[in-house]
């Protein structure tokens, strides 16, 4: 159970690639950051539910994954992992690529093998961690490692510069603590001295005069100015002392922090090997025994560590878990193998895709032969084929594949798609009896109702044509139907048309220009109807006047369609006075009365500043006025 909850986690890494990061914890502030390792987006499970935080972007901090039945939840939704769109695509990539045999990709394999034995604790004499860093940028030099192994040496290398710099500190440290020591020495020295001293008595000074006194005194100033030197020298000394202890500090926390970054993207980018070089190149770089990862509490990743195991993650862990991957994507190699020489494409596609999705990019899973993957991919594609059919309603075709699928490999499930395809066809033929028997009685509606639901059902269904054609020779509903529809369309009834047009469009079924002259209607009425609606509501919000002027341009389509003559009359009531300014001006207009016709049509703009007519009839009239003018000068644009 744990190799499959194992499988299933880093299958849904493949397909969580656009989820966010886990960021390591920053050592303090302005030290150098680690890289954040990319996110985890899937936990390992038994099979049993857990419960992950819940996050504003991606709804749970980790999808749930149900091993028994390979379906994850995530983010409000459910899929399968093996039937995943982008799974799919990458999975078909591969399986039409050739095996990765040739004589660079050997070498390249035996030189990353040949790192992990050097690196190995069970090595004769040790591990040679030298020699095995000489090989890194030589790895890294291959196509196939996409630069990783470059990447790794720079880690390494970036950790060797560290501890040189701690070195340093270290060595500086040893100077100045020895530096301190000498000046603690010359300090009791001069607190000691005979100018520091008390006095034997104070008839001495006396007896030696006001010279000897003056004497005492320069000595005396001379040794505390000596002492306050030495004091502030070891001040200096243990405050640089401290700086370099933090920055030694600080110095081994970021080398680690970024090396821990660096094995935990091998992990989580599924390059295995790599990840196994990184961790066992851990302990001889950092000798302190400490090897607990540093993710941050709140990270998903560690949540995702500690929940299965109940202890922090460490660098042994993703050891044995990069080994226990490279095992697993092994054995479903082999069984791939085995079940395709028993021509069982469906679990070898399965046990295949399950090792691709952990093991991308090991040797085992791309030196596969690319006979195999061949046949695996004509049964992936007629799988795939099978899915897109019954998801289109074409069962037609869907009972072809799964007869063809049936018969190609030996343990394909068709019991799903059989019955499903069972199940659409009993259905439709139940609607297209009803179809029938409705069409008998003449029920004009019942039969379209039928006919509708059936095309629903099975929209390629070859009886449905039949039953069509059928009915339009045996019965003259279809006729009958056909002759209401020309006789509406001379008298431009279209509404009508429109309220019933599935009854005419069940008859212009094999009839194209009837077909098209029902749309081109549907098409006018709803437009008719949305500007009658739009009018409506500007009318309720007091703007008959925009009302009034859509209204108007639809009537002059469509001037027998009672919907648009009953809006009609209605806002010609609101908007009286501006209807009555616009005939008037239409009518100087038509009498060529320039100057009243002008005069009407502002003042139907005064009482509705954004009107169309009214702008283009002073257009209008300006335009007529300027093409009759003669010999006088051009007469100016109106500022509308």
């Amino acid at each position: 159970m744990k190799t499959c909850a194992l499988v299933l986690w880093l299958s849904c890494f493949l397909g969580f690639t656009a989820a966010r990061a886990q960021v390591l914890p920053s050592p303090a502030p302005g030290a150098a950051q680690p890289a954040p390792a990319p996110a985890a987006n899937a936990h390992p499970s038994n099979g049993g539910g857990q419960s992950s935080n819940n996050n504003p972007m991606l709804g749970n901090a980790l999808p749930h994954v149900d091993s028994g039945n390979e379906m994850v939840t995530w983010d409000g939704k459910m899929w399968q992992v093996n039937n995943n769109r982008l799974v799919r695509s990458k999975f078909e990539i591969y399986l039409a690529t050739p095996e990765a045999n040739g004589a660079e990709d050997q070498a390249y394999r035996d030189l990353i093998a040949q790192i992990i034995l050097l690196l190995a604790p069970t090595r004769k004499g040790g591990p040679d961690v030298s020699s095995a860093f000489a090989m890194l940028p030589e790895a890294g030099a291959f196509k196939i490692d996409a630069g990783l192994c470059n990447t790794m040496a720079n880690g390494v290398y970036d950790v060797w510069l560290a501890q040189r710099k701690v070195n340093n500190l270290r060595a500086a440290n040893d100077a100045m603590n020895k530096r301190r020591r000498q000046l603690e020495w010359n300090n009791e020295v001069a607190m000691s001295s005979a100018e520091l001293s008390p006095q034997a008595g104070s008839g001495t000074a006396a007896k030696g005069g006001a010279a000897a006194g003056n004497a005492q005194k320069q000595a005396t100033a001379a040794s505390i100015g000596r002492v306050s030197g030495y004091v502030k020298e070891i001040a200096e000394i243990e405050a640089r002392k401290k700086l370099n202890e933090t920055s030694m500090g600080l110095s081994e926390v970021t080398s680690k922090v970024q090396f821990q970054a660096l094995i935990l993207q091998m992990f989580l980018q599924r390059r295995f090997e790599h990840a196994l070089i990184a961790c066992r190149l851990y302990p001889h770089m950092f000798k302190d025994g400490d090897s607990v990862l540093q993710l941050d509490d709140n990270s998903d990743l560690k949540k995702a560590f500690s929940a299965g195991l109940g202890v922090p993650p460490t660098v042994s862990l993703i050891d044995s878990l990069s080994s226990e991957a490279i095992r697993g994507v092994d054995e479903a190699v082999v069984a791939f193998e085995q079940l395709v020489q028993r021509q069982d494409y469906q679990s070898a596609s399965n046990r295949l895709m399950e090792a691709f999705a952990v093991g991308e990019y090991l040797p085992r899973v791309r030196r596969l032969p690319l006979a195999e993957k061949l046949k695996v991919l004509d049964y992936v594609r007629d799988g795939n084929q099978l899915v897109n059919a019954l998801e289109m309603k074409d069962f037609g075709l869907a009972e072809e594949l799964v007869t063809k699928l049936r018969k190609n490999s030996k343990d394909f499930d068709f019991s799903k798609p059989q019955a499903a395809i069972e199940t659409a066809r009993a259905l439709a033929d139940m609607r297209l009896t009803a179809a029938k028997a409705a069409a008998m009685k003449g029920d004009q509606a019942s039969y379209a109702a039928e006919m509708k639901g059936a095309a629903e059902i099975w929209p390629t269904n070859p009886k449905l044509r039949s039953l069509s054609e059928l009915m339009g020779q045996t019965s003259d509903i279809q006729a009958q139907a056909l002759l209401d529809l020309d006789r509406l369309l001379s008298q431009r009834a279209f509404r009508q048309i429109f309220n019933e047009q599935g009854r005419f469009l069940a008859a212009a079924i094999n009839d194209p220009a009837r077909q098209q002259q029902i749309k081109q209607v549907i098409t006018d009425v709803t437009e008719v109807t949305m500007v009658v609606k739009m009018a409506e509501e500007q009318s309720k919000t007091g703007n008959p006047f925009g009302a009034w002027e859509a209204v108007e341009r639809v009537f002059s389509k469509f001037p027998e369609d009672p919907e648009v003559t009953r809006m009609r009359s209605e806002l010609s009531v609101k908007a009286s006075e501006f209807v009555s300014a616009i005939e008037k001006a239409k009518q100087h207009e038509q009498r060529k009365q320039s100057g009243s016709a002008i005069s009407w049509y502002l003042k139907a703009r005064h009482l509705y500043a954004p009107s169309e007519f009214a702008k283009t009839g002073i257009e209008r009239v300006v335009s007529s006025l300027r093409e009759t003018a003669t010999g006088a000068d051009v007469l100016p644009a109106p500022s509308l």
